[in-house]
């Protein structure tokens, strides 16, 4: 049995794996929505696992009722408000929040529409921040920790 890991996927095996239509990729690949990475004989396309991830992150929001639009909306600002990025909907962390797909990126959570973004706080990295930084006040610290939580 070959334990060699498979570095690109033709259609067929796009269809079997994401489980979209053939003509939806063939569709999303004309308009330009989600293209393969390469093209074999300058036509015959090859899917890699990256374009894999991107097609069925694709799918899940669609299957969540999220327009093509929006959708294109959403890569676009992806990219560029992270422009190192090059399969937005593959590297980034989403969730889907009623309408809105919000991105996490690090410490800061976005609308992936918009841009706007907030920034999130841990208590807990401040409690710990806090115990090194004054291991004697120990009792206090355990007070302190119990009326916030």
């Amino acid at each position: 049995m070959s334990t060699a890991v498979k570095s690109t996927f033709t259609p067929k095996e796009v269809v079997k794996i994401v489980g979209i239509s053939y003509r939806q990729i063939q569709y999303w690949d004309k308009t330009g929505f989600i293209r393969p990475s390469y093209r074999s004989h300058g036509k015959y396309r090859q899917y890699t696992f990256a374009d894999l991830v991107q097609l069925k992150v694709a799918k899940l929001l669609r299957d969540h009722e999220v327009s093509i639009q929006k959708l294109r909306k959403i890569i676009k600002s992806l990219r560029d408000l992270f422009p190192k990025i090059s399969f937005p909907l593959g590297e980034c962390n989403l969730l889907i929040e009623g309408g809105r797909i919000l991105v996490f990126e690090g410490d800061v959570l976005m609308d992936a529409a918009t841009g706007g973004d907030f920034v999130r706080f841990d208590a807990r990295t401040l409690r710990a921040q806090i115990d090194q930084a004054h291991p004697d006040d120990e009792s206090e610290t355990s007070a302190a920790r119990s009326a916030i939580g």
